[in-house]
């Protein structure tokens, strides 16, 4: 998902970074006048971007036998859209390259535009082009979240070949890294698709001001939550699986192909962190730890409100 530290030449690391800025600086305005008009809306942008921790946390099997990371940002994408998106992902990438020695500072504009404005912009198109065509909200939601992982590693394709075109050109270079990339994506993709799907339509069970994404309300809450801890048992299964296994993840397989084009290419900085693969389970573990504990909070916190809501409405 990430292009990893020095693994892009400082041009292009610049490049990014000027196209992503614009983006970033409307998004904290997006994010400043949401808080001041929709005060309310506070706690649920933490919570798209605690979704976000979360899912992007999981290293998750892959084809190929390799490894890789869902994005989480089709929550955030649907519910707030491109700008706030943005905002959200760089905090989740500031995070894993301080934190986590995951991606980088010097390709942090590289994977800005690529997981928190190339794929959510998509994302968005997709979402609407489902919803009027008449596709239940669920569906929508799918085709949303699905996109925005897909799309990230197919912009993430296209950057790194555009830094190494290699002796057959750009195009030579971005079937590569496609390889490398978005086509051993797809099954996480669609994972992260019935996740996210899953996810915001207990969102609208428990908020009512969500109503207007039109979710069918859940009438058999027990299995629900049957599924959603099958679902939480096979994710957990699928990461002590890539840990026992030891599968190599796609962003070091993105760098060896980088290598393999260019041979004469030498990352030009290194990560601030070297961490081992126990450090790296733990710092995983805890960025997600993290965000779970911020959906719970919420969640708790509006089944308290609905509660106390329903009370005086009883008393009256």
């Amino acid at each position: 998902m990430h292009i990893m530290e020095g693994f892009l030449p400082l041009e292009w690391c610049i490049l990014w970074t000027l196209l992503s800025l614009p983006v970033l600086v409307w998004g904290f305005h997006r994010l400043r006048t949401v808080f001041r008009e929709q005060p309310e809306k506070k706690l649920m942008v933490a919570v798209a971007g605690a979704f976000m921790f979360v899912l992007s946390s999981l290293k998750l099997p892959s084809l190929g036998g390799s490894s890789s990371h869902p994005t989480g940002a089709g929550v955030s994408s649907v519910l707030f859209g491109v700008g706030i998106t943005s905002v959200l992902t760089t905090v989740v990438l500031l995070f894993q390259a301080l934190l986590l020695a995951h991606g980088g500072i010097t390709t942090l504009g590289a994977n800005i535009f690529s997981m928190g404005i190339a794929g959510p912009f998509c994302a968005i198109i997709v979402y609407k082009a489902v919803t009027r065509a008449g596709a239940r909200p669920s569906v929508s939601v799918f085709a949303a979240a699905f996109t925005a992982d897909i799309m990230t590693y197919v912009v993430t394709s296209g950057q790194l070949a555009l830094a190494f075109p290699g002796e057959g050109g750009a195009w030579a270079s971005f079937q590569v890294f496609m390889a490398v990339f978005a086509v051993t994506q797809l099954p996480l993709a669609v994972v992260e698709g019935i996740v996210t799907a899953m996810f915001i339509s207990y969102l609208v069970s428990t908020r009512p001001d969500l109503a207007d994404l039109r979710f069918p309300k859940l009438r058999d809450k027990r299995a629900m939550r049957l599924v959603a801890a099958a679902t939480i048992l096979c994710l957990v299964g699928a990461v002590a699986l890539v840990n026992i296994a030891g599968l190599q993840g796609t962003d070091d397989r993105g760098g060896e192909a980088a290598l393999e084009i260019d041979p004469d290419y030498a990352p030009w900085a290194d990560s601030l962190l070297s961490l081992d693969d126990a450090g790296e389970i733990i710092l995983f573990a805890l960025q997600g730890l993290i965000g779970a504990t911020i959906i719970v909070y919420a969640l708790m916190r509006w089944r308290k409100h609905r509660s106390e809501g329903a009370s005086d409405a009883g008393d009256r």
